[in-house]
């Protein structure tokens, strides 16, 4: 796939899930255009990521830097288990919290989105930052945002030449269980807080139309009674010059 049909792809990624299918006909639609029919149909084929998978590929846009840390310390982890346990334990304490930071950020950008963070989908988020990461082939599509499926929690099976000392970080385990239910209550509290401000500035909006309409209401008011006005003087100024006219013609008639 050229390189301008796999920018595209990046960038549909970064699309919002209710966004995603119109954007993806239209980026299928332009490569046709251009004349790349094989990537337009690779493109066509790519199916929209449910909320979970679209967080996590939000991390890569969102904390870059962040993604290849956890990234490099999965390696590390995976690296030192038989060589230094002692290091590998201690890398494994930072797994478990850069893991348990990037979960929280991909439940952050779910939330700002608008979807419900439950915590079956920070286990979901969980286990495909986990499994993206001890994989060397998704571990660059993790870095890039372009993750086109969800994940399991890695087996110990995958990390090469681990001993039996190495614990990976999964989405049932005590600790993740803890971090799972921190970030399930964060996400409620931002839930909660988003809420009450939409309902504020419904409310405001809602108060403000009123006064506009007020406003508009009382703008009629005073220009009927402007025109109001206006006619009560043409109406004096009518009787004035009748009056005066018939007096005329009474002196005429007199005379």
């Amino acid at each position: 796939m050229s390189a301008d049909a796999n920018r595209d792809i990046e960038e549909l990624y970064a699309v919002p899930p209710k966004e995603f299918t119109s954007a993806r006909n239209a980026k299928a639609a332009a490569l046709e255009a251009a004349g790349q029919a094989a990537e337009a149909r690779a493109v066509r084929r790519l199916s929209k990521p449910a909320a979970p998978l679209w967080a996590v590929n939000q991390l890569a846009r969102l904390v870059p830097k962040r993604v290849s840390h956890f990234i490099d310390v999965v390696e590390q982890v995976r690296g030192s288990q038989l060589r230094d346990p002692r290091a590998a334990a201690e890398a494994m304490q930072t797994q478990r919290a850069e893991l348990a930071a990037l979960t929280e950020r991909a439940a952050e950008a779910m939330t700002k989105a608008g979807y419900r963070v439950s915590p079956a989908a920070l286990g979901r988020i969980s286990n495909t930052l986990i499994g993206a990461a001890v994989d060397r082939r998704l571990a660059d599509d993790l870095r890039r945002g372009k993750l086109i499926a969800e994940l399991p929690a890695p087996g110990f099976e995958v990390l090469a030449g681990a001993g039996a000392g190495l614990r990976v970080v999964r989405g049932g385990g005590a600790p993740q269980r803890q971090s799972e239910r921190t970030a399930a209550q964060r996400a409620r509290e931002q839930a909660e807080r988003e809420r009450l401000a939409k309902e504020a500035e419904v409310k405001r909006q809602d108060a403000l139309q009123r006064a506009a309409a007020a406003e508009r209401v009382g703008q009629e008011v005073r220009e009927l009674e402007r025109r109001l006005a206006d006619a009560r003087r043409r109406r004096r100024t009518a009787q004035r010059e009748a009056s005066t006219a018939a007096d005329r013609v009474r002196r005429r008639t007199d005379q």
